[in-house]
């Protein structure tokens, strides 16, 4: 488990930021990786109970918050799970 990184653009990714095509971030979970609807995550795209994707390499998970994040929910300084 990786330490919540502040990106440049503001948000907040587990690991090393790397830039996406798009300009949003992801975390070093894996290669980054365009997912179904259009969103890049860090490694294999994973549908979560609310339809949105999860990347990284572990279970998809949920925070207290009801978001879904890969593996134990980290909370940020922002309030956000990752």
């Amino acid at each position: 488990m990786k330490r919540p990184t502040l990106a440049p653009d503001g948000t907040y990714v587990d690991g090393t930021p790397r830039l996406c095509p798009d300009g949003t971030y992801v975390g070093d979970g894996g290669p980054i990786t365009l997912a179904p609807n259009g969103k890049y995550v860090a490694g294999r795209p994973r549908i979560a109970p609310n339809g949105q994707y999860v990347g990284g390499t572990d279970s998809v998970m949920i925070a207290p918050d009801g978001t879904y994040v890969a593996g134990p929910a980290r909370i940020c300084p922002n309030g956000r799970y990752i």
